[in-house]
């Protein structure tokens, strides 16, 4: 059985609607896959990217500098979390 990374990139409108901007299969989650990928996006018009939110993938925040300058990069605050409680004893993570 063969796996494959599909790369996602999904977007708010000025509308404030979701939407789509684009599915890529990859072979994974490296700066050479997200940079194909933002290329593509790019390529197709993308354009007025104000924020990219993801995990902590090297990776994509590598390539969003490259091919997104303007666009600033937020750590996802579920990941944020995530990570900081897989450090704390779980009898605090409460607090």
């Amino acid at each position: 059985m063969r796996f494959a990374t599909l790369l996602v990139a999904p977007a708010v409108n000025a509308e404030g609607f979701r939407e789509i901007l684009g599915i890529c299969e990859g072979a994974k989650e490296d700066e050479s896959g997200w940079s194909s990928f933002l290329r593509h996006l790019v390529d197709r018009g993308l354009k007025g990217v104000q924020l990219v939110v993801s995990d902590a993938c090297r990776g994509l925040v590598e390539s969003v500098a490259d091919y997104l300058p303007e666009a600033r990069y937020q750590h996802c605050m579920m990941h944020f979390y995530r990570n900081v409680c897989s450090h704390v004893p779980s009898t605090r993570v409460r607090e």
